[in-house]
């Protein structure tokens, strides 16, 4: 294939079918985090076949490299795990075979995705520059972008942009969805435990119970949100989990709550994880409990380079219009460590992909066992991808200032 923008975009588009076999095989055998074995393999398989050298560079992460002619080079990154979530019925033919674990935050497409990228560059002749392919283990946590950066992945050749793009099901498909500056949030875990004597029921005075003031800690919890907290900054507290008890003639002695905290700065980011284990000390010492705090500290909030970023709109606009590009006017408050690559210096930024469709059933959020997409989106991702690469190899843009 010519180094053309105009073949680029038809080979895009003929490996439509190519990139939902990808995907239908990687869904049916979904993997959890640090666990990717069965899908690494399938990777280098599929990159062998393609004549695109590679290298294992962690346990569960490869990196190819797909050399041109120049010094430029373009990394695009795909993250691979799955999810414990069961997978709800339906998907007639590719649904996962594997119990308690499905690709329902799209990782899956997210693969096919960087794999149509290594197919069709490397059958480009006369490549003006080079193209790194980035494909990451463990993103649902412990995380393993900061690992392969630690490892090597972007020492030779250094890129001088990194790509990665994001289903999301509530975006048309074939929408794009970009934002300059914040587009993620960061995540802490924080993990408190109530603790008291316990007792019976029938005597709730002679015994603190940790299980209404785990009530109280929950409800005011929300008010460090919208009293401690500029309401023009992103912050939330959500309780995903408040375990305690186990019959109903018993006080508890032990109340558990795991709390995501997520904000969009680093200041109230400081405040929530402050504020949130004081508040409920003070809650548990004036109803005579004991309280224990753990604070796991997750991925920081996710930046889109402003030099690249642009770029990536023009491309996406060249290939679905101006009308299907929408720039966000808010971050979104998930969690991401792709932005670990940026923190290299490396400019980064991550897109959008719409995989939403009401008449095909792609309505479910993220993280839910209805979860599917519209595989017509696919090519239109890879498009982009490849128009973006066209345009940094090409330097037809405004150098980085």
């Amino acid at each position: 294939m010519r180094w053309q923008r105009s073949a680029l975009q038809a080979g895009a588009n003929n490996l439509a079918e190519r990139l939902v076999q990808h995907r239908r095989v990687l869904h049916r055998f979904p993997e959890l985090a640090e666990a990717e074995h069965q899908t690494v393999s399938y990777v280098e398989r599929t990159l062998e076949t393609l004549g695109v050298p590679h290298r294992r560079l962690l346990p569960t992460a490869v990196v190819g490299l797909i050399r041109g002619r120049g010094q430029r080079t373009v990394a695009v990154r795909a993250d691979m795990d799955a999810l414990p979530v069961e997978e709800a019925s339906g998907r007639e033919g590719y649904r996962s075979e594997v119990a308690g674990v499905s690709h329902a935050c799209g990782h899956d497409a997210h693969t096919a995705s960087l794999l149509g990228v290594a197919e069709l560059f490397a059958a480009v002749e006369d490549l003006p520059g080079n193209v790194l392919l980035l494909f990451q283990p463990a993103e649902e946590g412990p995380g393993g972008a900061s690992p392969m950066v630690a490892a090597g992945a972007l020492d030779d050749p250094r890129p001088d942009a990194v790509l990665a793009l994001h289903v999301d099901p509530h975006h048309p498909s074939g929408m794009i969805g970009l934002r300059r500056g914040p587009v993620t949030a960061s995540h802490d875990h924080i993990r408190l435990r109530l603790r008291g004597p316990g007792g019976h029921a029938a005597d709730p005075h002679r015994t603190p119970d940790p299980i209404p003031v785990a009530a109280e800690i929950v409800d005011a919890s929300q008010r460090i949100v919208t009293r401690d907290v500029d309401p023009t900054q992103p912050a939330l507290i959500t309780f995903g989990s408040v375990v305690g008890g186990t019959r109903p003639n018993v006080i508890a002695d032990t109340v558990l709550l795991d709390a995501s905290v997520r904000a969009t700065s680093d200041e109230v980011r400081a405040l929530l994880t402050e504020r949130l284990p004081a508040l409920a000390r003070s809650i548990a010492e004036a109803h005579r409990l004991g309280l224990e705090v753990e604070i796991a500290h997750g991925y920081d909030a996710g930046h889109n380079d402003p030099w690249l970023t642009p770029i990536v709109g023009a491309a996406a606009e060249r290939v679905v219009g101006r009308e299907r590009v929408r720039w966000e006017p808010h971050p979104s408050l998930g969690s991401e460590d792709f932005f670990a690559f940026g923190d290299t210096g490396v400019p980064v930024t991550m897109f959008r992909l719409g995989v939403g469709n009401a008449v095909k059933g792609c309505t479910a959020p993220l993280h839910s066992p209805e979860f599917d997409l519209d595989e017509d989106a696919l090519p239109v991702g890879l498009a982009v991808f490849a128009e973006t690469i066209y345009r940094l190899l090409e330097g037809d843009h405004a150098e980085r200032a």
